[in-house]
């Protein structure tokens, strides 16, 4: 019986297990801040959306967290202008 090394399924194990693979997506970030801001009774206005995100930026210690939170906070500044 001849062993082959997986080298591709153990490629894919790893590229699934890395920090980059379980960080959020900037929409779950959204939909996580417009929660917290309805649970505090506090409308989900840009403004505050916009506020609660720079909130997070200067808090958060997670490298790959703080990435989502930049281009979240970018895409909201970019639909901004767009209005």
């Amino acid at each position: 019986m001849r062993t082959h090394p997986n080298s591709a399924g153990r490629a894919i194990t790893d590229y699934f297990n890395t920090p980059a693979w379980h960080a959020p997506h900037e929409s779950d970030l959204l939909a996580a801040i417009m929660r917290e801001l309805m649970d505090d009774g506090q409308p989900a206005t840009s403004k505050a959306i916009i506020t609660r995100v720079i909130a997070k930026l200067e808090f958060e210690g997670d490298e790959q967290r703080l990435q989502s939170y930049r281009n979240l906070l970018a895409q909201l500044l970019e639909s901004g202008q767009k209005k």
